[in-house]
Order: structure tokens, then C-alpha cells, then sequence
């Protein structure tokens, strides 16, 4: 008897261990990159085309008074006409954070993304820097949570985007548009990671069975 106990004493501290080690590591995973997926539309009314992209942010990087310096860690920018996409742009590294502004003079607290970028050229322009800015208006933006806010909790602000563009003399020149959804990209690795833990647990459960059996035997 004495024996079993410490069995089934050993099986629990090791499934109790696996458990723990597996809420860490999920833990860790969905604090460290989390990707936003995008659509939109382009501001040119003669010419209308669609708009998609991601951002890439690490939610484990610690701001200072609302701005977080390289949280931003990855981002793609498309717009062309349905099933197409005759421009790309893309993140490099720069200037890549997040600012949270509070009690802006217009009335609305500021989510705003930069990023620098790079694309191919149009015209003689190319692209140096991207932003996205999500204006909640009445305010009530927490500047210690970088995550972006959803486009209903705006209460009628806006959802804004625009690339910038300079040519060879340093002149500047910008594409904007509109947001119209933004949703949060699920993590296939924490998933991965979730399932192979309960794996993990069912076998730790299979072992004791088998210890238990065999004491009783």
C-alpha cells in the first residue's frame, strides 16, 4: 500500500510539473509575437482598389509613457484591384514602434503604429515609412497595453493607414486610405504546443494506470 502512494504520489507531481511547464510555455508564446491581419480601401474615388496587410507586434516589449520602441516587428502592405495586387510594400528595420496618445487635442486617444518600409519604386518615389493610426474617440485608451484596440471600441473615430514616399531629391509624398476590419491572426505554434502537451499528459496518465495495476497484481 505504502508503495502505491508513492506511485501515484509521483504521478501527480509529474503530470502537476508537465501541467505547469506547458501553461509556461503557452504563456510565453502568446506574449511574445502576436500578427494582425488588415483590409482596407485606397483614397482615390476615380480609381478605387482594395486593401490588405498585416503587422507583427512583440506585446512583450516594455514602453516608456505610452510608446513602445520596437514593438513592431514585421508588416505587409497590398493594394490593387479584386484578386490582384499591383503594389507591395513591406517592413525593414528603422524606426518600428507604437504609441499610445492620450487626451489628444481633437478629442480621441491615439493608437499609432510606424514602420519603416521598403517596395519597389512608383514613378520616381519610393517608399521609406508606414503608418497606421486608430483614433478612439472620447478616449479611454490604456497606454500600458500595446495590443491595438477593435475597430467597434473607436465609438465613431477612425481607422487610418498611409505609406510614404520620397524621390531622389528627398521630396515626400504619401498613399492613404481607410480600414475596414483588423483581426488578431491565431497562433499555429501555441496550438501545436497545447496538443502536444495533452499528449504529453495522457501518456503520464497511461504510465500511472500501469504502475497502479501492476501494485495491485
Amino acid at each position: 500500500m505504502r508503495m502505491m502512494k508513492r506511485r501515484l504520489g509521483r504521478g501527480f507531481i509529474l503530470s502537476a510539473a508537465a501541467v505547469c511547464i506547458l501553461s509556461g510555455s503557452i504563456s510565453a508564446a502568446q506574449a511574445a509575437l502576436v500578427t494582425y491581419s488588415f483590409t482596407g480601401s485606397l483614397d482615390n474615388p476615380s480609381s478605387p482598389l482594395l486593401v490588405s496587410g498585416s503587422f507583427q507586434l512583440d506585446n512583450g516589449t516594455v514602453g516608456n509613457g505610452g510608446v513602445y520602441n520596437g514593438a513592431v516587428t514585421g508588416f505587409t502592405l497590398k493594394f490593387g484591384p479584386v484578386g490582384a495586387a499591383i503594389y507591395e510594400s513591406s517592413f525593414i528595420p528603422g524606426a518600428n514602434a507604437v504609441t499610445i496618445s492620450q487626451n489628444v487635442p481633437l478629442g480621441f486617444d491615439r493608437w499609432a503604429l510606424v514602420s519603416a518600409a521598403t517596395g519597389g519604386p512608383i514613378g520616381v518615389a519610393t517608399p521609406f515609412s508606414f503608418d497606421l493610426r486608430l483614433d478612439q474617440k472620447g478616449g479611454g485608451l490604456n497606454p500600458n497595453f500595446q495590443a491595438p484596440p477593435s475597430l467597434g471600441d473607436l465609438n465613431g473615430g477612425s481607422a487610418r493607414w498611409r505609406l510614404f514616399f520620397e524621390d531622389v531629391d528627398g521630396n515626400p509624398s504619401a498613399y492613404r486610405g481607410s480600414i475596414s476590419t483588423l483581426t488578431a491572426v491565431p497562433l499555429p505554434a501555441a496550438v501545436l504546443l497545447f496538443g502536444a502537451g495533452l499528449i504529453s499528459l495522457v501518456g503520464l496518465g497511461a504510465g500511472g494506470l500501469r504502475n497502479l495495476r501492476r501494485t495491485q497484481a
